[in-house]
């Protein structure tokens, strides 16, 4: 046999080969095509084509891919929400109009991602409200009176009486202890409505339903931290304390009030846990809790006067903290209550630029000072 033979022999091989390698990759493509589309087919079809379910389902402005895709899949309407996603994306959809829809399980991919493209609303949404991050219940029921039918002085009402707080401490035994029951505390739910954007489909909308909403939406969020990251705990007099969701709430509604950025939250946080922890006997010195103690805006100054007033709210007359939350607060602000730093900070001061200052010792407090 000549080289030429054996070299021809050679290139054949090495063709069929080739060709065998090129085919079985095809195969497998084709395989691969074909479990994708049977897993996209199989989650693709109705959770239960036979159901005669109507569920309302909600969605919220903002509300991302992501978000839709979960909840979806958590009330049981699509069988897979990665498969969902993936279906979106494939069309094109990424918008979606805020409002309430009548789903079913026996609806497909299809049927939902086209009523939620073309924005086909089984009702509309008829009153929406935002609460902002450090509002308390009187700026709240301001909000209310501009957005519904409800007048100022019936929520604020209700946020006294006290038939109508109990009604909801049996719903929420955990989160509303009775210590919100004190009798020194100015409205028992203080603190306790989260902020958050509100939708309701009736324009009549009642008190009830809004502070339902508002105490899900806190037990949604802020509760839920607590209790799955928390609770914080202080060591005081040698003993180790555990913070009562009361009292955590009552912390981070002054952190909220007292600083606006992450990183001065987080140290203030800290702050306060050095003082309750080291030196129960000294107060906190929070302004924001003598202006809520005297119903003062923000930006009125506090005069010698203002910070003697006697008050169990007042942080400058009294040690630790006070008997309640002032207002409500941010997720960040949650999370930095959960999980303070450890520092050795004792004092603050602020600039006339707004920067805050920290510090561990006094005479280090009145260095800072001069800065001012």
């Amino acid at each position: 046999m000549g080289k030429n033979s054996i070299y021809k022999d050679a290139r054949l091989l090495s063709k069929y080969i080739s060709l065998g390698i090129i085919s079985i990759l095809f195969l497998l493509f084709l395989l691969i095509t074909l479990i994708g589309l049977c897993v996209i087919g199989i989650n693709g079809r109705p959770v239960n084509a036979d159901s005669q379910e109507q569920i309302i389902f909600k969605v919220n402005p903002n509300d991302t891919t992501e978000i839709i895709s979960q909840q979806l899949a958590e009330d049981k309407l699509i069988r897979n929400e990665t498969i969902f996603k993936y279906y979106l994306k494939l069309n094109n959809i990424s918008s979606f109009q805020a409002g309430e829809y009548k789903f079913s399980p026996s609806m497909s991919l299809k049927d939902i991602a086209t009523s939620l493209k073309t924005g086909k609303v089984y009702i509309k949404t008829a009153v929406q409200f935002d609460v902002k991050e450090g509002s308390n219940i009187e700026l709240i029921a301001g909000i209310v009176e501009e957005n519904t039918s409800i007048s100022r002085e019936e929520f604020l009402g209700k946020m006294k009486d006290r038939d109508f707080i109990k009604k909801y401490q049996k719903q929420y035994p955990k989160m509303l202890s009775n210590e919100i029951l004190n009798k020194d505390l100015r409205y028992p739910l203080e603190g306790y409505l989260a902020p958050a954007t509100y939708q309701f489909t009736n324009s009549n909308v009642s008190v009830d339903e809004i502070v339902q909403k508002m105490l899900q939406e806190t037990t949604n969020t802020t509760y839920k931290l607590y209790e799955e990251e928390g609770p914080l705990k202080l060591t005081e007099n040698y003993e180790l304390k555990t913070l009562s969701f009361h009292e955590y709430l009552t912390m981070s509604s002054i952190v909220e009030a007292e600083m606006k950025n992450m990183t001065d939250k987080s140290r203030y946080t800290s702050l306060i846990v050095n003082r309750l922890e080291n030196n129960p006997q000294s107060a906190l010195n929070s302004d924001a809790t003598v202006r809520y103690a005297l119903k003062k805006e923000p930006s009125e100054r506090l005069s010698e006067k203002d910070y003697s007033t006697h008050s169990p709210f007042n942080t400058y007359g009294q040690k630790g903290l006070p008997i309640g939350p002032i207002n409500n607060f941010s997720d960040e602000t949650a999370r930095t209550t959960i999980h303070p730093p450890e520092t050795d900070y004792y004092y603050y001061t602020t600039t006339k630029s707004g920067k805050v200052l920290f510090a561990d010792t006094i005479s280090q407090q009145e260095k800072n000072k001069e800065k001012q």
